[in-house]
């Protein structure tokens, strides 16, 4: 089963029904995957995204002749991809939502192991959020970076994960359709925990 499809069917949960643009919207132009119904009503548009698996030394491995030593320092790759996906989908939605009549949803399907929701608050508030409650403002650098006005434009990020439980990020920046997408979900916007701090 394909990310999109995972993402409609975990809408659907929401009784929400997620439709494709038609063949003549998408060559038109850019779209986001879904136009996403409840009931007669368009309610928002969501954009799917999958973080892929790094395989950066997998490939290096291939190729190296036999003995060879492979690899070596470099930043990690995690944060760009994410960057590259909100950079692309706040793209994707400005080309049919370019007013924020509705909510634009992201949501991503990660199957990589080494990504996690984690990865996803880091880019987005660029604070390192430690387990002892502790959090530390050093990922500013993409928070505060080309993905800024981006993530503006994003109302709620739902992180879908092979691995672990399903998670949602509610945008308190611009909070225009925050209550509406809190009740939609399920969640309280009055208990929302703020981690923009």
């Amino acid at each position: 089963m394909s990310p999109e499809d995972k993402v409609k069917e975990f809408l659907e949960t929401y009784q929400l029904r997620p439709e494709r643009f038609t063949a003549t919207e998408m060559a038109a132009g850019k779209t986001p995957d879904f136009l996403v119904f409840s009931g007669n009503d368009l309610e928002l548009y969501c954009e799917v995204k999958s973080p892929e698996e790094d395989t950066w030394l997998d490939d290096h491995l291939d190729n190296a002749i036999p003995g060879e030593i492979v690899g070596g320092l470099r930043n990690d790759p995690i944060f760009n991809r994410l960057t590259a996906h909100i950079h692309k989908a706040r793209k994707q939605f400005d080309a049919v939502n370019p007013m924020e009549a509705l909510p634009n949803v992201l949501a991503f399907y990660n199957q990589d192991t080494n990504s996690s929701f984690l990865d996803l608050l880091a880019v987005t508030t660029g604070n390192f959020f430690s387990e002892d409650g502790s959090v530390f403002p050093i990922y500013k650098n993409y928070s505060e970076g080309r993905v800024k006005k981006d993530i503006e434009k994003i109302h709620l990020f739902i992180w879908l994960d092979v691995h672990k439980p399903h998670r949602f990020l509610f945008n308190t920046i611009n909070s225009k359709f925050q209550s509406g997408l809190c009740q939609r979900f399920g969640f309280d916007p009055e208990k929302l925990q703020l981690v923009h701090s």
